[in-house]
């Protein structure tokens, strides 16, 4: 393979033999990968010293943040997808199991899901209207339950 590129270098799943990577492209590498200066320098095959002198090259800090965070951008897609397979996954349980307790801790594995969510986007936009009370409370009424929800009342 000759010379990959460091965006290369940092895209996960990209098969790289790591045998014709140079020290200096093994320490980027690493260090994307997470690895603490010294074992990077220590997989790169390179003192700590000449690791931490690259470490103090703009330039490399700059590839090693855009790497990183090109890293962060493609887990989070995969952990998207994923996530959106799983909820068909949970979706189909519940509607076609006949086991009635699998198909309660399967609404309530999803309910709880979105209420996590619901929580986040509060705490966000609590975050951005500062003075302003944050409501966090949503209450879901099942018509199995044989609950009828409260009358809402107009506030404005």
């Amino acid at each position: 393979m000759a010379d990959p590129s460091r965006q290369e270098l940092a895209e996960v799943g990209r098969s790289i033999d790591e045998n014709e990577l140079q020290g200096d492209d093994r320490l980027f590498r690493a260090l994307v990968s997470g690895c603490h200066v010294e074992n990077a320098a220590t997989v790169a095959g390179v003192s700590e010293r000449t690791a931490y002198r690259r470490l103090a090259d703009p330039e490399l800090r700059r590839q090693l943040d855009e790497a990183r965070q090109s890293l962060r951008e493609s887990i989070l897609a995969r952990l998207s997808d994923a996530a959106h397979d799983a909820i068909g996954v949970l979706n189909d349980l519940m509607v076609s199991s006949d086991d009635d307790r699998v198909r309660m801790q399967v609404a309530k594995t999803l309910l709880d899901s979105l209420m996590q969510k619901h929580r986040q986007e509060s705490s966000k936009q609590a975050a951005g209207d500062a003075g302003k009370p944050a409501t966090g409370n949503v209450i879901i009424y099942l018509p199995e339950n044989g609950r009828e929800p409260p009358a809402i009342k107009d506030e404005t």
